[in-house]
């Protein structure tokens, strides 16, 4: 049987899916290609995800590739149900699955127009401005929600879980996406608490330092 192999990029969205793979315990070939060499557009990739997107999840076996967070989250909690990445019971999944798509949908409608304003604006640094600057009170905003909601929740998790799971995950990167954008977070004691513990899981802390090796 091949590996499924998880293709991404540093320093991007594709982090989240990398974070998730490594807590997966899954054996998968990770392979980093470059956004700003144009690695994504190349025909070859182009083969594997049309969209020309990172992450891409792999399948050679199966003869498909899996895109979008949400959708790599699940197939990773099906493929590892011991994992904790999402619950094993129906009700459970279904929050997780709500929750995964909560946060992909706030990368997508809030923070990715900050990190992608020069080309929304033509290049237009002043318009540039305006959407950066507009970008951190919505992340705020979208944040506390989430605390909000962490604050009724069993230790500390979007789950209620003891262990760190996909959305966990998702909505830790999506704190550490605010500090970039400049997003005052330190009244959110939740989410950051959440995100510490993010952080702090052994699987996560190798992924990232095998992203910091890369560059």
């Amino acid at each position: 049987m091949s590996k499924p192999i998880l293709w991404t990029s540093t320093r991007t969205s594709g982090t989240i899916v990398h974070s998730m793979a490594a807590v997966s315990g899954l054996d998968i070939d990770v392979r980093f290609i470059s956004l700003r060499a144009g690695d994504h557009k190349a025909p070859d990739y182009l083969t594997i995800n049309p969209k020309g997107e990172v992450a891409a999840l792999q399948l050679p076996d199966a003869g498909v590739t899996i895109t979008e967070i949400p959708a790599m989250a699940f197939w990773l909690a099906e493929a590892a149900p011991d994992s904790g990445l999402l619950p094993r019971d129906a009700i459970g999944r279904a929050k997780g699955m709500e929750w995964l798509c909560w946060c992909h949908f706030r990368m997508a409608n809030v923070f990715m127009p900050a990190f992608q304003s020069r080309l929304l604006t033509g290049g237009d640094e002043a318009a540039a401005d305006v959407v950066r600057a507009a970008a951190a009170p919505r992340a705020r905003d979208a944040l506390a929600f989430a605390d909000a909601a962490l604050a009724k929740m069993a230790n500390g998790t979007l789950l209620g879980t003891a262990q760190v799971s996909a959305p966990d995950i998702f909505l830790g990167s999506l704190l550490r996406f605010a500090t970039f954008l400049g997003a005052a977070t330190d009244d959110l004691p939740h989410a950051t608490a959440l995100a510490a513990k993010v952080a702090a899981h052994p699987a996560i802390i190798a992924a990232l330092a095998r992203e910091q090796e890369i560059g």
